[in-house]
């Protein structure tokens, strides 16, 4: 028996898997993160978990968080007796889209609270030095501060937090509006230009914002600035559950 646990900026959904998956719980980030020792380790008690995957909306090198701007903290308080195997959330997220569409080689793109990224090469994810695919903290113009601190980022433009912020209502209450903002253009250039830089096979979008935007208008805009030769397949994955997904997978072993 084997959890998945997705911790991002609003909510923390677990799962458990044992060739299936079987929903458990969602529980309020802000409210429950620091509550998240006990909880897992009652749920292992109950379901005589093995292993546990995370999904964390973190920085992680060298098998230590160094930044998670989106949470409360990025220090993890787990004191779990079996394994535990944490990686990006968006990197499981990626994992999970790979494995659930047949492709070898992609680039998984989250957008909740913030925007993520992740990488799979051949099957497997791509880590670099361990923070590989942190297009959400990419700078693509302007002032604005982001969470991390960091000027101009993809993130401050059309992540949840900064969409709230510029016109006080979240984003899925924008509706088409969403094409029409000036972060909707930076994010297919960003999304072009990753692609133009890996050749993938496709782009899976997925999170709460991400999983619900319209593959055509995705497609046109991304594809607006990609070379002739460049033909990725523009998907969407509206599965709340998907992070939680790559990270059994993850325990699994990727």
């Amino acid at each position: 028996m084997i959890m998945g646990v997705d911790i991002g900026g609003t909510n923390i959904d677990i799962i458990l898997f044992n060739g299936n998956f079987k929903y458990l719980k969602s529980y309020k980030t802000r409210e429950d993160f620091f509550n998240l020792n006990r909880i897992l380790n009652d749920l292992v008690a109950k379901y005589g978990v093995k292993k546990i995957g995370i999904g964390f909306a973190g920085w992680i090198k060298d098998r230590k968080v160094i930044k998670a701007p989106n949470l409360p903290s990025k220090d993890l308080d787990l004191n779990l007796n079996i394994d535990v195997y944490i990686d990006n959330d968006a990197n499981c997220f990626s994992l999970f889209s790979a494995k659930k569409f047949g492709y070898r080689n992609l680039i998984g793109v989250t957008v909740g609270t913030g925007i993520g990224s992740g990488i799979v090469v051949d099957g497997k994810i791509y880590r670099g030095g361990g923070l590989a695919g942190e297009i959400g903290h990419w700078f693509v113009g302007g002032s604005e501060t982001c969470t991390c601190g960091g000027i101009g980022h993809l993130e401050c433009h059309f992540g949840g937090w900064s969409i709230k912020r510029k016109y006080k209502i979240d984003a899925e209450m924008l509706g088409n509006r969403i094409y029409e903002i000036d972060g909707f253009k930076k994010l297919c250039i960003a999304v072009a230009n990753a692609v133009m830089l890996l050749d993938p096979e496709a782009v899976v979008f997925g999170g709460r914002i991400g999983g619900s935007l319209n593959v055509k208008k995705l497609r046109e805009g991304i594809y607006s600035y990609l070379m002739d030769g460049f033909n990725p397949d523009i998907i969407t994955l509206n599965d709340p559950l998907a992070v939680a997904k790559g990270a059994c997978l993850l325990a699994l072993g990727d």
